[in-house]
């Protein structure tokens, strides 16, 4: 019995260990399919991944170069020379700079005539003249020159708190300097007080100098930018301590001048240098105590480009301390309104008060005002707050004011 159970045991596992090698054939040849079938997927797979890889890269190569084109386009200006290299992009965020609140000297150069002495201003030393750069009248300062602005009332005299600002023009391969010079108001007045730098492409960056009674020279705060074309100066006097800035950039912060200046010049030396926008403002008051003793804001350092609804980027300064006046007190609604000079067409005017008081008010709900506290109206030159005969006075009527609502 034993012996027929091993033989049967021994028919068993001879007909398991053929099925079994049937088995493993199978399971072999079904492996090697799999492997071989993985194998061309995963070929297949990475085929498509470095087409798409090389797709994606020919494309951004063609929008990279459309985007080239546009810049380039960009860069052109209207005179039609060759476009440059676009300047870094200007943030303005940290911009603290808030034109004063009365204009007494404003200077844009209207109906001088090319290489006459700028009508608005006295000669000291030197030369200057009037002459067309980029399609702009400019004031050239020529070689050792100091030129001081002619006041309406002839004083000559800055009062105790105020603002400077004027555009100055960088050149390349021009060797030259720009300087304002603050005086007292002795009658031989003494040097207080002068910021230097120089009007000329150096590398693109530059120290600026500041020169105390005792001339010594000191060096500003940051390096700022030098690149060739215009840029923005702004000068803020308030009772001791006076700050100075190039486009964005404070440069000058000094907490304690030692004197009140009365008097200003500005000096130039070397090869041409340019200057135009030259504005003198009264009060540097804080824009919070003019709304609480007014009612409303006024403000003249909210600045667009002639004819058009576009802020210039110095207008920060006084919208910055807009949005923080809003922040601090969400109580607040203001109805931003436009106010124009009569230098055009009445309904043209009409038309670019409304836009410039939408342009100020999509600025500040981009910075995060809620549109519910905001409105908008356009005055044209309906509302005039001074004459349209002087400089001065037209400058006056050329306004935002934020009104509570």
């Amino acid at each position: 019995m034993k012996k027929i159970i091993l033989f049967l045991c021994m028919i068993v596992l001879a007909s398991l260990n053929a099925n079994s090698q049937g088995w493993v054939k199978k399971i072999g040849s079904k492996a090697k399919e799999t492997i071989e079938r993985k194998s061309i997927e995963e070929v297949e797979e990475q085929t498509e991944k470095t087409f798409d890889k090389s797709v994606d890269k020919v494309e951004k190569t063609v929008t990279n170069e459309n985007a080239d084109e546009t810049e380039a386009s960009d860069d052109s200006n209207e005179t039609g020379s060759k476009p440059q290299n676009k300047k870094a992009q200007q943030s303005w965020n940290k911009f603290d700079f808030v034109a004063g609140n009365e204009i007494i000297f404003d200077d844009n150069l209207t109906n001088e005539k090319n290489g006459e002495f700028p009508s608005r201003w006295d000669l000291k030393e030197g030369g200057a003249e009037i002459t067309q750069l980029d399609g702009a009248n400019a004031i050239s300062i020529i070689g050792y020159t100091y030129i001081t602005p002619l006041f309406k009332d002839n004083s000559g005299y800055l009062p105790d708190d105020f603002t400077v600002e004027f555009d100055y023009y960088t050149a390349a391969e021009k060797d030259g300097e720009l300087s304002v010079l603050l005086y007292d108001k002795e009658s031989d007045p003494n040097k207080i007080f002068e910021v230097r730098w120089w009007s000329r492409n150096a590398n693109n960056s530059f120290p600026f100098n500041w020169i105390a009674t005792n001339d010594v020279y000191r060096s500003g705060e940051d390096i700022a930018d030098n690149s060739e074309g215009w840029h923005r100066f702004s000068l803020s006097f308030n009772k001791r301590a006076l700050k100075a800035y190039i486009d964005d950039k404070r440069i000058i912060n000094i907490p304690n001048v030692g004197k009140k200046p009365g008097k200003l010049d500005i000096w130039g030396n070397g090869d041409d240098s340019f200057i135009k926008n030259f504005r003198i403002a009264k009060g540097a008051v804080p824009l919070y105590d003019k709304f609480l003793s007014d009612g409303k804001i006024i403000t003249y350092g909210i600045t667009f480009d002639t004819g058009k609804a576009t802020l210039k980027p110095q207008s920060m300064g006084t919208i910055n301390e807009i949005f923080k006046i809003m922040t601090d007190h969400p109580e607040l609604k203001f109805s931003v309104e436009g106010h124009t000079d009569n230098t055009g067409n009445q309904a043209s005017n009409q038309t670019l008060s409304e836009s410039r008081a939408l342009a100020v008010m999509d600025k500040l709900s981009e910075m995060g005002i809620s549109k519910s506290r905001l409105a908008t109206k356009g005055h044209g030159q309906n509302a005039p707050v001074s004459d349209n005969n002087s400089d001065e006075g037209r400058a006056k009527n050329r306004r935002v004011e934020f009104v509570k609502f």
